[in-house]
């Protein structure tokens, strides 16, 4: 900016510093409110809104440092860029590949956006703020120090970016489109749409429609996945009469959204589809259940409480604590460095989804409900470690365990489909008898 001749020449001269940092923090605030009415997240806000600031405060205020690569050499900054360019694409290639989903190019370019732009651009300015930290102790440092000073700050930084890193990559999974259900004649599903509980995202599905239905279950996916993953399920509750409504969670598959919450706002989309279930006038109210895995098993628990005309639900491969699954997650390092990069991970991810993670206990949702509760694990399950089943189990009123020998995470389908068909299928009908009983006792009791 020029500003006119005056005797204050000297003095707009130093205030125009001040003056564009001001310009380029309402400019970003601006941007990321703007976003963030757009997409109904303020994570999703700040990193589609991030590369925009960088180029307004580095290209045109010259508020920022122009992102920069740390090699020196040409070779190394064209290897460093290619890497930049080509890791998003490699990686949605690869999850798309081992999943079996559909391949989708709008879902490339925001994965490219996101991990090409927003992500490592990040990660470029942390590393320069590294650099810039070790120069200017190096500096005041003494002899002794300038050698082993710059390894302790690595070492700290090291342990801050890890915890960061992995919260980025399990908030922001890229979504992986369903197949279409090969097991399930065409002419007995039903493509769904609604709205989540609070309204703000769309939500699809699939409804499934056997011929001569005994009740409907609704059914909840697990985190990076999508409705098709868990086909062997639905084939069991379809080939044994119940009508399934089964729905995609935000930022998965066909649904709205690229943030995931772990059940914090999973929860809604659960009561959304409970609400459209009992919409729907091929649904029988008084037959009503539900089943969930792995986080949308936990996502279910969270939301029972909220959900009372349901008859009975089961949970596969649920978590019951969410602090406890990022401690997992951790679990090869010493306890003490243990909970510290637990504590770390815990602040990016309120940073990220806006709350606690110490807030997302399913087993606490469970402990004053009067629900008849199926608890399925896995006895093998390293992701979720079967110790959650047994803490999910001490606090239902009304819950019965089942732990599959030899079983990895959400595997006792596919170990045994007969014996997973009939617990769920006793499960559910014991509940329906007992609360067709509960019913009778009540109106032979009323006072006529």
């Amino acid at each position: 900016m020029d500003w006119p001749a005056s005797g204050h020449s000297e003095e707009n001269r130093l205030r125009t510093p001040a003056i564009r940092r001001l310009t380029f923090l309402l400019v970003a605030v601006a941007i990321v409110a703007g976003l963030r009415r757009f997409t109904g997240s303020l994570s999703e806000a700040f990193w589609l809104g991030w590369p925009v600031v960088v180029l307004i405060g580095a290209g045109g205020l010259k508020v920022l440092p122009p992102p920069r690569l740390n090699s020196k050499s040409r070779a190394g900054q064209v290897t460093a860029i290619l890497i930049l360019t080509l890791f998003p694409v490699a990686y949605y290639a690869f999850l798309v590949s081992v999943t079996g989903s559909l391949w989708s190019w709008s879902e490339l370019l925001v994965i490219c956006y996101f991990f090409g732009l927003s992500f490592e651009l990040s990660l470029l300015y942390a590393f320069q703020m590294l650099e810039a930290v070790i120069d200017r102790c190096r500096k005041r440092a003494g002899p002794r120090l300038q050698m082993a000073l710059p390894l302790v700050i690595r070492a700290g930084f090291y342990t801050v970016l890890i915890p960061y890193i992995l919260v980025v990559f399990a908030v922001h999974r890229p979504r992986l489109l369903p197949t279409p259900m090969i097991t399930i004649p065409a002419g007995q599903t039903e493509a769904i749409e609604f709205l989540s509980r609070d309204g703000t995202t769309v939500l699809r599905g699939v409804f499934l429609k056997p011929d001569a239905p005994r009740g409907t279950v609704i059914v909840c996916h697990g985190v990076g996945a999508n409705h098709a993953d868990i086909e062997d399920i639905h084939l069991v509750l379809f080939e044994s009469g119940f009508q399934v409504l089964t729905f995609d969670f935000r930022g998965h598959g066909n649904s709205d959204g690229h943030t995931i919450t772990y059940g914090l706002n999973e929860r809604l989309d659960v009561l959304g589809a409970y609400d459209a279930c009992f919409a729907r006038s091929d649904v029988d109210p008084e037959r009503v259940f539900a089943l969930g895995v792995s986080m949308g098993g936990a996502s279910l628990a969270m939301a029972l409480p909220e959900m009372p005309r349901i008859k009975a639900a089961a949970l596969d491969s649920a978590f019951a604590s969410l602090p406890q699954m990022v401690e997992h997650q951790f679990r090869i390092l010493p306890p003490s460095l243990r909970s510290f990069s637990t504590q770390i991970a815990r602040c990016f991810g309120w940073l990220e989804i806006g709350a606690d993670i110490n807030s997302l206990k399913p087993a606490a949702s469970l402990e004053f409900l009067d629900l008849p509760v199926l608890i399925i694990h896995g006895e093998d399950d390293h992701i979720v470690p079967v110790d959650h089943a047994h803490q999910l189990h001490a606090v239902c009123r009304r819950g019965t365990l089942h732990i599959e020998r030899h079983c990895p995470h959400i595997g006792a389908v596919m170990i045994n489909d007969s014996r997973y068909s009939r617990m769920i299928n006793e499960h559910f009908l014991a509940a329906l008898e007992t609360s067709n009983s509960r019913s009778t006792e009540i109106d032979r009791n009323r006072p006529k």
